[in-house]
């Protein structure tokens, strides 16, 4: 399968490319950036024949199959769809859009041209989410009353940072790093109808008109709950959560990709086998350097079963109809802040 790569920043640079480039039976064919000195670099080091300064010249070249969106979130719909227009299975960045509407013509093309689409949300792959996912479906914490999960990243705006995230209607960290948290919470939850949305948020200080902070509650039909707290000024990275069921308690550090299921409550033995366990994974993943790529080890099982679905005409490992529900979520969260109410789902 021959790829195509749009965007030649740190998204490229650092996962996608990487990813493609330690795959058997993938070849990197052409890389697209307004910035062709960037293009040229990547294509240099990963030894990719053609570069273009437009990304349509890209789409214009017929061997290529699959193009893989590594660009800011507010040029996603625009790009994605003259992708599945050209006939291209597209694998994009999260979140795909980050507002319904945007995310309903993305649907839309995509069904049309009768390509394949899959958006990374690659959190959803640590295997302590994939865990707990099973133990949800098994009852072993019976129905969820609650989701609880903390999305915390440093944010730099200086000399090395990049205007990127400061765009007109921009959600800032909700639409940033929060799609990860929001996509792991809709995930385990089985993507249930939402019913309503309240958010509040901003940012401390008020020297920049962007959200950098929020606390979002989604009320779901069927009658469970979740709390979303999303910060980017903390300067701390941190992705966690608790699950509530009936039955028991979940507790996620994603992070370090870690799980302890609690009954009743958790004894020191507990407390000793689950901090044990947690070290022993660490020092582990140090030793073999996994530790330090993080959920960017997740690109290659989430492309190799992309592929697969392209393959077999099945069903993508995530799908754009999730990005939409993600999008509902992006959308209601900055538009209830704004308004400063809560946001009913028609």
């Amino acid at each position: 399968m021959q790829v195509g790569i749009i965007g030649a920043g740190i998204q490229a640079k650092s996962a996608h490319l990487p990813a493609f480039n330690s795959m058997p039976n993938i070849v990197i064919s052409g890389i697209a950036d307004i910035n062709i000195n960037a293009a040229k670099e990547l294509a240099k080091k990963f030894k990719i024949p053609n570069v273009y300064s437009k990304y349509q010249d890209l789409l214009d070249n017929p061997d290529i199959d699959l193009i893989s969106i590594c660009t800011p979130h507010n040029l996603h719909k625009t790009m994605a769809i003259d992708c599945a227009l050209a006939g291209k299975h597209v694998l994009i960045e999260k979140p795909m859009s980050t507002n319904v509407e945007d995310a309903d013509e993305i649907i839309r093309t995509v069904s049309e041209m009768g390509v394949k689409l899959c958006i990374v949300q690659n959190y959803r792959l640590f295997k302590c989410v994939q865990e707990a996912k099973e133990k949800i479906g098994k009852g072993k914490i019976g129905n969820i009353i609650s989701l609880n999960g903390h999305a915390h990243v440093f944010k730099s705006f200086g000399s090395r940072s990049s205007d990127w995230l400061i765009h007109e209607n921009s959600a800032g960290l909700i639409e940033d790093f929060g799609p990860h948290l929001i996509d792991i919470i809709l995930y385990l939850n089985n993507f249930n109808k939402i019913s309503r949305i309240f958010a509040i948020g901003g940012n401390l200080g008020g020297y920049i008109d962007l959200i950098m902070t929020a606390q979002i509650l989604i009320e779901f039909e069927n009658g469970s709950t979740a709390i979303l707290d999303i910060s980017g000024l903390g300067g701390t990275k941190e992705i966690a959560g608790y699950i509530e069921g009936t039955g028991g308690l979940i507790h996620l550090d994603i992070r370090n990709d870690q799980l302890q299921e609690i009954h009743q409550y958790s004894t020191p033995l507990d407390d000793i086998s689950f901090i044990s366990t947690k070290l022993n994974k660490i020092f582990k993943g140090i030793l073999d350097g996994s530790y330090f790529h993080g959920a960017k080890s997740n690109y290659v099982e989430l492309i190799t079963e992309f592929i697969k679905s392209i393959e077999n005409n099945t069903k993508s490992p995530i799908s754009a109809e999730e990005g939409r529900m993600i999008a509902l979520v992006i959308e209601s969260a900055y538009k209830s802040i704004k308004e400063k109410r809560p946001i009913i789902i028609q």
